[in-house]
């Protein structure tokens, strides 16, 4: 079914599923590129419908199906780099509730910007999970435009081209493929189906368990503003990755930002003191597990925040804004570094 669409359609096919899948749609555009890439080899296509609005043809076919898969994929990553720049980690919540690794999600993301800078754009399609996370990340963290544009085009061009080189290169064996479907025809789509099911089922399980392990009592934003007017207050700790609190600087007052020496910034704190952790991912799950590591060390009285850092920020209580380093120096220095070499 997909080889007649890619006959019918071509390029304006190739364009439709590379960019919905931008946009964040599990609709995997690889397979149209390497299919189309096969078919225009082995049956000589040259789709006759797209150059109306885009005349790529005339620098070969196959270049045309990268171009077209390239713009696709530039225009569906520069929307989500406005709503991060513009939205911040509000967007980068909202996808993280459409993920199935939501716990984890933007941490991973962010982590491999603070490690790898805006650089990891030019890789990030061939990663599972970051494709579509890193592009509102980068603009979350204030990297400039310019330089998002250079690394994404890098990468759609990478991505695209290897999709499309696949195909052209094993076309005999994507046509053999392509057989093997259509014998099988429905049979292959339950087994995908059935595939997938098990696969989302595990990570569900896998996401059950999790939270199972971290279940605890949490204390609520009513109840830690009234402890924090009493004698002594508790002391309110942020749990969040440098990263994340560089793509939204603002903090409870008087919390402790807990690095990654939490021994030395804990020694002299009673074990008996009232602890209140805090971070801003689904479930409070880097706050439940901030919460039983300090349990494992002896403090005796640790309880997560209900909600954490947005449900204080909603209730409209005072934030601190925090002088951090942005992570968008962290992220640029591969531009800084290249044009320094």
């Amino acid at each position: 079914m997909l080889r007649e669409l890619i006959i019918e359609y071509g390029l304006p096919l190739v364009f439709a599923n590379v960019l919905m899948e931008c946009l964040g749609l599990p609709l995997p555009a690889l397979p149209t590129l390497a299919l189309t890439g096969a078919i225009t080899v082995s049956a000589s296509l040259v789709p006759d419908a797209f150059p109306a609005l885009f005349p790529l043809t005339a620098i070969g076919p196959l270049t045309a199906i990268v171009v077209t898969a390239t713009i696709a994929a530039l225009i569906g990553d520069t929307l989500w780099f406005w709503l991060g720049r513009r939205y911040g980690s509000r967007v980068l919540a909202f996808m993280c509730k459409l993920s199935i690794s939501r716990d984890t999600c933007v941490n991973r993301s962010a982590g491999f910007f603070s490690r790898f800078g805006v650089r990891i754009l030019a890789v990030s399609k061939f990663i599972p999970g970051l494709s579509t996370l890193a592009i509102p990340v980068a603009g979350a963290t204030g990297i400039g435009f310019g330089s998002f544009l250079f690394y994404d085009a890098l990468g759609a061009l990478l991505w695209s081209g290897a999709g499309v080189a696949f195909g052209a290169i094993f076309a005999d064996l994507v046509d053999a493929a392509l057989a093997w479907l259509d014998l099988f025809g429905r049979g292959v789509i339950a087994i995908a189906v059935a595939a997938l099911a098990l696969y989302l089922a595990v990570r569900w399980w896998q996401r059950v368990s999790l939270l199972r392990r971290l279940r605890m009592a949490r204390i609520d934003i009513a109840t830690l503003r009234a402890l924090l007017a009493g004698e002594p207050p508790p002391l309110v700790i942020d749990v969040r990755r440098h990263e994340r609190r560089a793509m939204d600087p603002y903090a409870i007052p008087g919390a402790l930002l807990l690095h990654d020496d939490a021994a030395s910034q804990l020694a002299g704190i009673a074990r008996n003191r009232k602890l209140v952790t805090y971070c801003d991912c689904p479930s409070e799950v880097s706050a439940a597990l901030a919460a039983k590591e300090l349990a494992a060390h002896g403090f005796t009285d640790v309880a997560p925040l209900l909600g954490g850092l947005e449900a204080w920020r909603a209730a409209g209580y005072a934030l601190e804004p925090l002088m951090i380093e942005g992570l968008a120096s962290a992220a640029t220095r591969g531009v800084t570094n290249s044009s320094s070499a």
